[in-house]
């Protein structure tokens, strides 16, 4: 195996295991992986991606497209150490039997990794001599260890005890989006890149089943037969649905982890990524900042909650915000934000509902109430809130605005279509195939929802953004399309109908504001949200001014 990849040689001498997987890799005729430091968006274009990057001190990813199965999926390769021998792992098992029990479990995940790794320095003796594994025993709560295994023995122990297990290099991958138990066989994942992928990593339904149980031991919901179905959140913010056992899954127990980001996707990143263009971003920042509801909509998967964290950055800095949620996903900059979500104990009296919390949120005085997802009977009173001055924005599932009200005048929301105005926006966005034959995240229009006719007993709404599939863009009816602006906008400023061609000026000025961003890479999202608060404080006029932009 001849490497010239200096990048590759540099971590093949830090990771020596790496050669091994890479001596394996070539044997079958295949050249060596391209490593990589960071992936950029442009490798999503690369048919058959061969590359290789590193997540952390001890695990690389191996993306292998050279060998695409039969089903269309290319490899998700985890390259991890090598297992130590189980018996010094048995006798660093038995002396923490012992220790655990004699100390007050840590609260707090760095506190536990803290101690862990006193714990090990203190237990393991290092030798740089090879070590007889097979006679290995705990004497005087020590073991003897060979120096190069230390670190092994120590990822696999922190692993196991703090981390996730199997599924620890998985919600390591700062690259993936979804994780897919399906049963028996293969582990699944959705790559921010290369989208579906198999991974080398195969579970059986008795691994899968104690994976399981053990980790609702750390998020503190039990999993069972008499209680199969759990949603909750990792330790480190990922969600994750659980349906355990057989009875009601034919492949055995399965499970789905929705992968978060720390620091949530601004608006820049969303529009240079062509979800939505610089006008819409601009538009919703108008409406925000004027206490618009707005339900975003869309199919499970579309990145419906990820471009309402990046819209509600647009909201006054000043103003309270309430959200509620069923489990914990959105992140707001804002200082004076509520977070609150709901209990389900299997008992009506101890457990807390979405309607529950909005009846309480109404009390709260909120300049914006944000719910995670509306689904059921919170429906009819995030309406009755729009009603009483207290603006709603939510995610929904629906993929068009006949569907929307369908869902929204249907049990068990229920709420009369004379209400429906109280939605002033409904903004669709799908996952749809890009021109490359990739799956993109598009919005795919932007409706003003004006009001019910009683004459068809239909609401009526207006399109003011559609996106066209044949160029790929957002499509903009121009000046005086929107009603918002006439019959919302120009009241809530004091303003009269002659000034309405100052609204649309706004509009453009607003748009090549987020276009300066973008140009001069500010992409973070609380960078982005500073200079968001910036405009709000020395107006759109003098920002304009002292960035130097064209009006």
């Amino acid at each position: 195996m001849h490497i010239t990849d200096k990048k590759l040689l540099e971590k093949i001498k830090q990771i020596p295991y790496l050669n091994d997987y890479l001596e394996n890799f070539t044997l079958k005729g295949y050249e060596l992986p391209t490593f990589y430091e960071k992936l950029d968006g442009n490798l999503r274009f690369v048919k058959k991606p061969n590359i290789l990057y590193q997540i952390n001190d001890h695990v690389l990813i191996h993306i292998n497209g050279l060998e695409e199965s039969a089903d269309g999926y290319m490899s998700y390769n985890i390259i991890e150490p090598p297992l130590p021998d189980f018996r010094v792992m048995e006798a660093v098992e038995s002396i923490f039997a012992t220790y655990a029990g004699s100390i007050k479990p840590p609260s707090e995940y760095q506190e536990r990794f803290v101690v862990l790794e006193e714990f090990l320095e203190r237990v393991c003796i290092k030798s740089d001599t090879e070590v007889d594994y097979s006679k290995v025993k705990a004497i005087k709560n020590k073991v003897l260890v060979n120096t190069k295994d230390y670190e092994y023995i120590k990822y696999y122990f922190m692993r196991r005890k703090i981390g996730l297990s199997l599924l620890e290099p998985f919600l390591t991958d700062p690259y993936l989006e979804d994780i897919s138990i399906v049963g028996t066989g293969n582990v699944f994942v959705v790559h921010k890149i290369f989208g579906p992928l198999r991974s080398s990593t195969w579970l059986t339904n008795e691994e899968i089943e104690e994976l399981m149980i053990s980790m609702s031991e750390q998020f503190g919901k039990t999993i069972s037969h008499a209680r199969p179905v759990v949603d909750a959140t990792l330790p480190e913010g990922s969600r994750i649905n659980i349906v355990f056992g057989k009875d009601i899954s034919k492949k055995g127990t399965n499970a789905t982890i929705r992968r978060f980001a720390n620091v949530p996707l601004s608006i820049t990143q969303i529009v240079l990524s062509n979800t939505l263009d610089a006008r819409e971003a601009a538009y919703m920042w108008m409406m925000l900042n004027e206490g618009m509801s707005i339900f975003i909509c869309g199919e499970t998967a579309s990145g419906k909650t990820t471009t309402m964290m990046a819209l509600c950055a647009f909201i006054s800095p000043t103003w309270k915000i309430v959200t509620i949620e069923d489990t914990p996903e959105i992140t707001l900059p804002h200082p004076n934000w509520v977070s609150e979500v709901t209990r389900n104990t299997g008992n009506p009296e101890s457990s807390v509902t979405m309607f529950d919390l909005l009846k309480a949120a109404l009390r709260q005085r909120p300049n914006y109430i944000i719910v995670g997802e509306i689904r059921g009977a919170e429906g009819n009173i995030a309406f009755q809130a729009m009603q009483t001055g207290h603006p709603v924005i939510s995610t929904f599932h629906a993929a068009s605005v006949s569907s929307l009200l369908q869902r929204l005048t249907s049990e068990p929301i229920n709420v009369p279509k004379t209400h429906a105005e109280n939605l002033n926006i409904a903004l669709f966005q799908g996952a749809v195939q890009g021109k490359q034959g990739k799956i993109v995240r598009r919005v795919l229009s932007i409706n003003e929802i004006i009001g019910y006719d009683p004459a068809s007993d239909s609401v009526m709404f207006i399109p003011v953004f559609n996106w066209d599939p044949g160029s790929d863009r957002a499509l903009y009816r121009g000046k005086g399309s929107s009603a918002l602006f006439a019959t919302k906008l120009l009241t809530k400023r004091g303003l009269s109908r002659d000034d309405e061609v100052l609204l649309y000026e706004e509009l453009e000025t607003r748009a090549n504001i987020i276009k300066y961003w973008i140009d001069n890479k500010l992409f973070n999202y609380y960078d982005v949200y500073t200079q968001i608060t910036k405009v709000m404080q020395v107006g759109l006029n003098n920002y304009v001014e002292r960035i130097g932009i064209k009006r």
